[in-house]
């Protein structure tokens, strides 16, 4: 906990330069020491400009913060880089914080339920990647095109994921949430059967083998965070490739991969009701904004204190560099 200080206490006093960024929401020092691994690989390729970016990602952050202990980002430094383990943390936690407000207001909007719905095919090697999300992306709008999908389904959340395997190479997916009216249930008319999903992404894929598909039932309201967390996650696994024990070419190759097939390609999407809802809540666009991803912490106008947060390359960690008053603070209280 921090004590409340005013102007006359800062001036002249020495801050301690070994208090260290604690957020429990958030694990600053791990995400950054992955994004200096993945600018090895970006270097290890000769991807120097990538490499760069990764390196002088999220060296500084702001901070506000209250005598309470309590503390929310105000401001930072990001590459913006698909692979960045710091830049797509943060846009994970936002797109599921968005999909989880689209999901609370359909439901009492409309009273729909949801399903969660996972979609896969085979997989492919590192120079086919970029075909197979092509063919993915596609092969999913023809699904939610047929008959008796747009019957069943109102309104519709997607993303995209791909994991890697050694042995197995690369495996694209999609994870989607279904809106449904309260009358899908089994021996209705709008009900599609296991089986009938699978036989019509099979038919939307043009494949002659049966793809694996999942359907569940899942939950709106505060329920269905787990599943806004499960759809709206990392698009790839970092630790796929900033484990130190993987060999650098290997983990250089894995990057460059990923990095070709994702290059200006959307991630995610929305359609039907969710889309319209989406769409007034402005969570339908990214606006690259990695630094308020929810509504969490003390307000900025309410903060006590602006804390200053520099990355020590030495030391590994985030070191206090500043402290000081809130002038927003300072003002509204002379006002």
């Amino acid at each position: 906990m921090y004590p409340i200080m005013n102007l006359q206490d800062l001036q002249g006093q020495e801050l301690s330069r070994a208090e260290r960024l604690r957020d429990s929401r958030y694990d600053w020092r791990c995400k950054k020491m992955g994004s200096a691994r993945l600018a090895r690989l970006y270097e290890v390729a000769g991807w120097k400009d990538h490499a760069l970016r990764a390196a002088g990602c999220c060296t500084w952050l702001q901070y506000g913060a209250n005598a309470q202990g309590e503390r929310k980002l105000q401001a930072g430094n990001f590459c913006d880089l698909r692979l960045c383990p710091v830049c797509t943390g943060r846009r994970a936690m936002k797109n599921a914080a968005k999909l989880s407000q689209v999901m609370n207001i359909t439901e009492s909007r409309y009273g729909y339920q949801f399903l969660f719905l996972t979609l896969t095919v085979e997989n492919c090697e590192g120079d086919k990647l970029g075909e197979a999300l092509t063919e993915l992306t596609k092969a999913w709008d023809r699904l939610i095109r047929q008959r008796p999908v747009v019957r069943a389904c109102k309104g519709w959340f997607r993303a995209i994921e791909i994991t890697h395997g050694k042995e197995t190479g690369y495996h694209p997916h999609i994870h989607a949430i279904l809106a449904v009216g309260m009358d899908y249930k089994p021996r209705s008319k709008q009900y599609i059967t296991q089986a009938e999903w699978v036989r019509r992404w099979q038919m939307a894929l043009k494949v002659t083998y049966k793809p694996i598909v999942d359907i569940r039932k899942t939950k709106g309201g505060k329920g269905g965070m787990g599943a806004a967390l499960e759809a709206a996650k990392y698009t790839t696994k970092d630790s796929e490739y900033i484990d130190r024990k993987l060999d650098e070419q290997e983990g250089a190759q894995i990057v460059v991969d990923y990095t070709k097939a994702l290059h200006k390609r959307r991630l995610v999407a929305f359609g039907g009701c969710m889309k319209e809802i989406a769409a007034q809540l402005g969570a339908d666009k990214d606006d690259g904004d990695l630094v308020h991803v929810d509504d969490d912490g003390v307000r900025d106008d309410l903060a006590e204190l602006i804390e200053d947060y520099g990355w020590h390359f030495g030391a590994g960690d985030y070191i206090l560099t500043d402290r000081r008053v809130n002038p927003l603070k300072v003002v509204k209280k002379s006002e």
